[in-house]
């Protein structure tokens, strides 16, 4: 049976969707979406500001999942594919969100939501001082990067970062964070 494609995007239009990718993601993907993004939003007419934090989150967001997946093919051309979706789109006060979605560890999950909370926890002021601290200090033990996504999209965020872990099984849990930009 052929799905229905037109309701489908009808469905994704009017909550606000711009982009939505499902599927496998390296580093040549975030780069090409990244490129797909920038060009959309000068289409849009965003503000150079706005359309800058939208591509921050964006890619910081789309390496996380190729850094952190738990859904892995391990023996592609340009490294590990990581499975996972993001979702760029505009709420209905008009402001841009991007959102993601990925299998995460459950073991990681405990840790992920301290982090998170502390983010959320911070005034701007605050947040800027842990920027700069943490950009000075050592990466974390088991961390795949410098400690800065996270931080990074809570600057860039609007609105506290909104997140979720669902537990799947034993092993992983799934997370989803929608940051408005």
């Amino acid at each position: 049976m052929t799905p229905d494609m037109f309701s489908y995007y009808e469905e994704m239009r009017s909550r606000g969707v711009i982009l939505y990718f499902n599927g496998p993601m390296s580093q040549t993907v975030v780069e090409g979406m990244a490129g797909i993004m920038r060009e959309k939003m000068r289409a849009e007419d965003a503000a150079m500001g706005v359309a800058q934090r939208v591509f921050a989150i964006l890619v910081e967001q789309m390496q996380n999942i190729v850094r952190y997946s738990a859904e892995r093919v391990t023996d592609a051309g340009d490294g590990a594919l990581a499975h996972g979706q993001v979702v760029v789109g505009r709420e209905t006060d008009g402001r841009f969100f991007v959102a993601c979605g990925n299998r995460i560890r459950s073991a990681d999950g405990e840790g992920l939501v301290r982090r998170i909370e502390h983010l959320r926890s911070l005034s701007d002021h605050d947040l800027k001082a842990y920027y700069r601290r943490t950009r000075r200090a050592a990466p974390a033990e088991g961390s795949l990067g410098a400690g800065l996504g996270l931080i990074e999209m809570a600057k860039q965020a609007a609105r506290p970062l909104d997140f979720r872990i669902t537990p799947l099984d034993r092993a992983t849990a799934f997370f989803t964070m929608k940051v408005v930009a």
